[in-house]
């Protein structure tokens, strides 16, 4: 089947690249500032980014898909000498990522092309953070709400480090209490977050919510840095307020 992929220019901000697949948008890139984050999904994870290990320090990252490589991108410029790896199916939409925006010089990003429920088994763990982000138009892989799924990413972990899920969903949140589950078998003890617009949290409108997953403990501060520093309007949902939300109605 061939596939229509492009770039199409931003008409909020003078350097913006929206990347298309098939006329879905997949990835949003700043070419001059990629510390721009324009999807609300990839700001509340840029807050987790920020949020983890001491700031401006260096970090290991693994992100499970890479679309236009946006919060790689965030990262390398935001934690210089931070080692990444990204992990993309599609060698064509990379391939044409990379030919229109190559990476940063200098940026320590290691690309495997593969499919992310394969290569976490062979890869190394120590990952600071995890940022899982699985979407061929608006449609995840059937592995992400997997227990082993869930359980390969949570080991990859270094001691302290959390997992950071971007999750698509339908009203009523069903992605996001399957996804939850998953990992809430894989490790009854990780402390959890959600994240996202309150339309979306109270399962009223379909968007995005990030899922945060933390075997050691949230890093500190982090709820207050998501509900000050937006998008806005902005909903954080841990402890009692969570657990009725993903759980209550079993």
């Amino acid at each position: 089947m061939v596939r229509h992929i492009e770039f199409e220019t931003d008409v909020f901000s003078k350097h913006g690249l929206t990347l298309l697949v098939d006329g879905t948008a997949q990835s949003h890139v700043d070419a001059a500032d990629p510390t721009h984050l324009f999807f609300e999904y990839t700001r509340r994870i840029g807050h987790i980014i920020d949020a983890t290990g001491m700031p401006g320090s260096p970090a290991r990252v693994l992100h499970l898909g890479g679309g236009a490589l946006t919060l790689a991108r965030y990262v390398a410029a935001t934690r210089p000498g931070a080692a990444q790896v990204v992990v993309e199916l599609d060698r064509e939409v990379l391939e044409t990522v990379l030919e229109r925006l190559p990476l940063p010089t200098g940026a320590q990003i290691e690309i495997v092309v593969g499919d992310a429920a394969s290569v976490i088994g062979v890869l190394d763990g120590g990952f600071d953070l995890v940022v899982v982000d699985l979407y061929s138009h608006l449609q995840a892989p059937a592995f992400v709400e997997t227990v082993d799924f869930m359980s390969g990413c949570l080991e990859l972990l270094a001691p302290g480090g959390a997992l950071a899920v971007n999750v698509a969903d339908a009203a009523g949140l069903g992605r996001l209490r399957g996804q939850a589950r998953a990992i809430a078998r894989a490790a009854p003890a990780a402390a959890l977050l959600v994240a996202g617009d309150p339309t979306v949290l109270s399962g009223a409108e379909e968007g995005n919510a990030v899922l945060v997953a933390a075997p050691d403990g949230l890093p500190q501060g982090l709820r207050e840095r998501l509900l000050a520093r937006g998008p806005h309007p902005a909903e954080v949902l841990d402890g009692d307020r969570l657990d009725f939300v993903l759980w209550g109605a079993c």
